[in-house]
């Protein structure tokens, strides 16, 4: 992967051939939110939601002071988040949600 909106697809992709419900997010008028929410599961075995953001793949994409602050203030709130850079980074959100132990993987250390 290349850039961003690459890993980007490759992470919808993965997701649709999952089942895993994904969809980029914005929130409005707050920036440094998380860029997409995934959610697995149904309504009869419970679903985990957790939120991901996306770097570049190059090495050069690093978390901006907004966005450390919130993945800290949701994580503070008992949100899983994910921060991804690799295509093996968005194959371990995926395995993690599907066997059911999404953690947030500890990435970043925030």
């Amino acid at each position: 992967m290349k850039t961003e909106k690459a890993l980007q697809n490759y992470m919808f992709r993965e997701c649709a051939k999952a089942n895993i419900y994904c969809r980029k997010v914005a929130m409005v008028g707050r920036r440094g939110f998380p860029d997409a929410l995934l959610i697995w599961g149904s309504h009869n075995t419970g679903a985990q939601v957790v939120y991901v953001e996306v770097k570049s793949p190059t090495g050069l994409g690093e978390l901006s002071a907004l966005q450390v602050n919130e993945i800290k203030t949701l994580r503070s709130h008992g949100a899983v988040v994910y921060v991804v850079q690799t295509k093996e980074d968005v194959d371990v959100v995926i395995k993690e949600l599907i066997d059911g132990d999404a953690d947030g993987g500890g990435r970043p250390p925030v």
